[in-house]
C-alpha cells in the first residue's frame, strides 16, 4: 500500500507541476539547433554562390568539413545549456550539482585522456587542413593500413569507407601517418615495358598523341590538368624497356584517367605495331617425357637384340 501511494504522490506532484518552463526551455533548444544549423547552411550557400570569390574543389569540401563541425559543436553548447537550465526550472540546485560533478570530471578526466588527444587531434586535422570530407586518403593505425574515402569528420573521429563498402570509424589520435591521395590535384604515374626493336621516337609520338586526344574529350578535359606525356626511357629490363608517362589531373581523378589512358595506348600501340613484351612459359608434359623416354629405351634394346640375331646367324 505505501508503494502505490508514494506512486500516487509522485503522478499527483508531476501533474500539478509547472511545466510551462522546463518544456518551453526544451523547445527552444530545439529550435535554436534548427536555426543554428540552418544559418550554417545558408552561410556556406551563400559563399558557394558568391560568383567574386572563385570556389574550387578544395575549398568546397573544406567548408564542407567545417560546417559539419560547426553543428556539431554548436549542438552540444546548447543542449549542455538547455540541460542546466532545465534542472534548474524543476528546482535541482545547480550550482552542488556542478560541485559534485567537478569532483566527478576529475575523476573521469584521468580515464578520458584519449578522448581528450582524439579531440584535440581533431582540432589540428580541421585547423591544419591535412584532410576533408570527400578525400581518399591512406591512414595508418596501429600498423593497419585503411584506405578509402572520407565520409564524416569530427572532432573526436573520422569514418572512411574502403574499396569494398565497409566504413572504418577511426579515433583521430589514433593515426600514426596519414596520407592524401586527392589533396589539391594528383599525378597518373604510369610505367610499361615495350620491345627492343620499337622505334623510341615513333613510341613517344603515339604515347603524346594520345594524350592529347584525352585532352579533346569534353568529358576528360574537365579533370585533365596537364595531359600524359612521354618522360623518358626509364629502365633496360630483361625481355623490354621501361616506359615512363607522366600528366597531372585533378586530384581523385587520377585512377580513371590512367584507365582511359591504358585502353587508348593499347588501341595506338597495336595500330602501330608497338609491341607489349609478357613473360611466356613452356610447360613440360612430365608423363608425356617419361613415356617417349620409355619408348626410346625400348627401341634401342630392340635393336641390340636384332644385331645381335644377325650376328648369330
Amino acid at each position: 500500500m505505501d508503494i502505490f501511494k508514494s506512486f500516487e504522490k509522485f503522478i499527483t506532484g508531476f501533474l500539478d507541476y509547472d511545466w510551462f518552463e522546463p518544456i518551453t526551455i526544451i523547445l527552444i533548444a530545439v529550435f535554436a539547433s534548427f536555426l543554428s544549423r540552418k544559418i550554417i547552411d545558408f552561410a556556406f550557400s551563400v559563399r558557394k554562390k558568391t560568383k567574386k570569390i572563385k570556389r574550387s574543389e578544395e575549398r568546397l569540401k573544406r567548408n564542407e568539413t567545417i560546417s559539419k563541425i560547426a553543428k556539431t559543436t554548436i549542438d552540444i553548447v546548447i543542449w549542455m545549456t538547455a540541460a542546466i537550465n532545465f534542472l534548474s526550472s524543476i528546482g535541482v540546485n545547480v550550482a552542488s550539482l556542478m560541485t559534485g560533478a567537478g569532483l566527478i570530471g576529475v575523476v573521469v578526466g584521468l580515464g578520458a585522456q584519449t578522448t581528450t588527444r582524439d579531440i584535440l587531434a581533431g582540432f589540428f586535422i580541421v585547423g591544419e587542413n591535412q584532410y576533408r570530407v570527400g578525400d581518399t586518403i591512406e591512414i595508418m593505425v596501429a600498423g593497419r593500413l585503411i584506405s578509402g574515402k572520407v565520409e564524416n569528420i569530427s572532432l573526436r573521429i573520422t569514418q572512411v569507407r574502403d574499396g569494398d563498402g565497409k566504413v572504418h570509424t577511426i579515433r583521430n589520435g589514433a593515426s600514426e601517418a596519414v596520407t592524401n591521395l586527392s589533396f589539391k590535384y594528383a599525378n597518373v604515374n604510369l610505367m610499361f615495358g615495350v620491345s627492343y626493336d620499337t622505334d623510341i621516337d615513333v613510341l613517344e609520338e603515339v604515347i603524346n598523341n594520345v594524350g592529347l586526344k584525352m585532352l579533346e574529350d569534353p568529358e576528360l578535359k574537365r579533370d585533365i590538368i596537364e595531359p600524359i606525356v612521354f618522360v623518358r626511357v626509364n629502365k633496360f629490363l630483361d625481355s623490354s624497356m621501361e616506359i615512363k608517362c607522366l600528366g597531372r589531373v585533378k586530384a581523385g581523378k587520377q585512377w580513371n584517367v590512367a584507365g582511359i589512358f591504358r585502353r587508348e595506348i593499347k588501341k595506338a600501340f597495336d595500330e602501330n605495331d608497338i609491341i607489349l613484351p609478357y613473360p611466356q612459359m613452356v610447360i613440360h608434359d612430365v608423363n608425356r617425357i617419361t613415356a617417349k623416354m620409355k619408348n626410346s629405351k625400348a627401341r634401342t634394346r630392340h635393336q641390340k637384340h636384332s644385331s645381335i640375331k644377325q650376328v648369330k646367324k
